[in-house]
């Protein structure tokens, strides 16, 4: 059989992107096939009226200002493919919190003393367990780079960072208890949990001390032109190392025979390569694209043993006024009924949209000219989980984004004691079904599988081919793998799949860089 590229990537999300760039940039050929007309999946860019809005990135970790340093290695990564970023970093504070109900109105401050200082005026006792957590925290980020690492060694894990696997095995309530975090504290440091989709009680304190302390360390960040920047300067490394793309291009079939994944049928017509790398959910492949006697067993009972994680419900809008004028004084704000990370949870599941937690973003912090003089762009985001709207008619729909999005701003006003109804110019609501549609995933997340004690980063690297990698020279990159959800793991998760299909190939003499 003659092959007619060397990989074939099947979606240009994030995860595709960054594996079909790093291997054309290795010599290797490759195409990358997309169903949408335009590459980046949720990282792309909505226009409505003057104003360019972001559909999802709140905020990249691990960018920092310094492409050389390793613990930058989103910057460091485009930087190496010579992807060509405007990065924008806010290193000020790490969010603002606000519980009407519980009289808190909370700030990190990205500089850790003031951040222990001002923790411990909010809650007495805090100072020493905050110091341990950060602490904590720069292990955890230290045994993450050793786990992804050549030299990786499990029976050394213990011995280099002693409490990587307990804080991979509990949650970040059990470590912050065990270490003497006053609750008030605890609630307070533990809000980033919905941008890893799983509570304070489900995820497991590795992953999290580990994106705390990158946010602390490195700031927030973003392309200036928004997260479509990065798809854009990705496809153009692929395109200027000879790879292909080709849009408006669904696989209709993965070819797997014995085991081994061959070729990609698109079109009706059959295309052979040495690797598939599929940036879609396994349970769709699964489910659609291959053939069920060729689906290992084992592959079908982990997808079903594992929970998807949240759900998101979005509302962007073009202000007629600029964030000043507005009274806004903080890029992200975590407008909250509860403190309880599983009372937040629990609330979402009665609400399609919940709008008793709500995320708000204030771009022209972050990227001060991203809309016209005078305007500012925000975004609202809540959270839900479970299948709340699959029963949901098409004439319900609409009523019920802009019911939940009415709710979500009034709410935002009460709790920051500003106006934004008056003076919103655009504005455009998604809901699951929205991303669903687009994405193509589980209930529309774009959250992959929940992080949990059982189900992390350290099991499913060490156990990584009895993870997806269970169908030969089928690989997944995205979300749902083991690096998990988020821009920066899912990049990093792209580009360590091309490397390991790279290094394969230069062992065979297939390529010469």
């Amino acid at each position: 059989m003659n092959n007619d590229y060397q990989a074939i990537v099947i979606g240009a999300g994030n995860g595709g992107l960054m594996t079909a760039a790093t291997l054309a940039k290795q010599g290797i050929k490759t195409l990358m096939i997309d169903k949408h007309n335009i590459p980046g999946g949720s990282a792309s860019s909505i226009h409505r009226g003057r104003f360019e809005f972001e559909p999802s990135l709140h905020e990249l970790s691990n960018v920092g200002y310094d492409a050389n340093d390793p613990n930058c290695f989103v910057r460091g990564l485009f930087a190496q493919l010579g992807a060509d970023v405007d990065w924008c970093v806010e290193h000020t504070e790490l969010y603002h919190l606000v519980i009407p109900e519980e009289g808190i109105d909370f700030s990190l401050s990205s500089n850790p003393e003031k951040l222990i200082m001002d923790l411990e005026k909010e809650a007495p006792g805090s100072a020493g367990p905050m110091m341990q957590m950060l602490q904590l925290g720069q292990e955890a980020a230290a045994a993450y780079a050793y786990i992804s690492s050549k030299d990786f060694d499990p029976d050394k894990l213990d011995e280099l960072y002693p409490h990587a696997k307990t804080m991979a095995g509990h949650s970040i309530k059990e470590v912050l208890t065990a270490i003497g975090m006053p609750e008030r504290a605890q609630a307070i440091v533990s809000q980033y949990w919905c941008y890893l989709g799983a509570t304070a009680t489900e995820m497991d304190a590795l992953t999290y001390f580990r994106m705390f302390v990158s946010y602390l360390a490195f700031g927030a960040g973003m392309p200036r032109l928004r997260s479509h920047e990065l798809s854009l300067a990705l496809e153009k490394v692929v395109r200027d190392n000879g790879g292909e793309v080709w849009y408006n291009t669904p696989a209709d079939k993965i070819l797997v025979k014995d085991g081994k994944a061959y070729g990609v049928r698109i079109g009706g017509k059959d295309y052979y390569a040495d690797n598939i790398i599929c940036n879609a959910y396994p349970e769709f492949a699964y489910s659609y694209l291959i053939d069920k006697e060729e689906v290992p067993e084992k592959s079908v009972k982990l997808v079903n043993a594992r929970e998807s994680a949240m759900n998101l419900f979005t509302v962007y809008l073009g202000m007629n006024k600029s964030d000043e004028e507005l009274g806004l004084k903080h890029y992200t704000n975590f407008i909250m009924k509860t403190s309880d990370t599983d009372e937040q949870a629990r609330l979402s599941s009665m609400d399609r949209a919940n709008t008793s937690a709500v995320i708000l973003n204030d771009l022209n912090k972050l990227v001060p000219d991203c809309t016209p003089e005078g305007t500012c762009f925000l975004f609202l985001t809540g959270f839900s989980f479970g299948h709340a709207w699959d029963s949901i008619t098409p004439e319900e729909h609409q009523k019920e984004k802009e019911r939940a999005a009415e709710v979500m701003i009034r709410r935002c006003e009460e709790a920051l004691g500003i106006e934004i109804m008056p003076y919103i110019e655009e504005i455009e609501i998604a809901s699951p079904v929205t991303f669903a549609r687009f994405l193509g995933t589980p209930n529309g997340t774009p959250y992959g599988y929940k992080m949990n004690k059982w189900d992390n980063y350290i099991q499913r690297e060490v156990d990584r081919d009895a993870d997806l990698k269970t169908i030969d020279k089928l690989d997944f990159v995205g979300a749902a793998t083991r690096v998990g959800d988020g821009y920066s793991t899912t990049y990093l998760g792209g580009y360590e799949t091309a490397i390991e299909i790279s290094e394969a190939l230069k062992e065979k003499g297939e390529i010469q860089r």
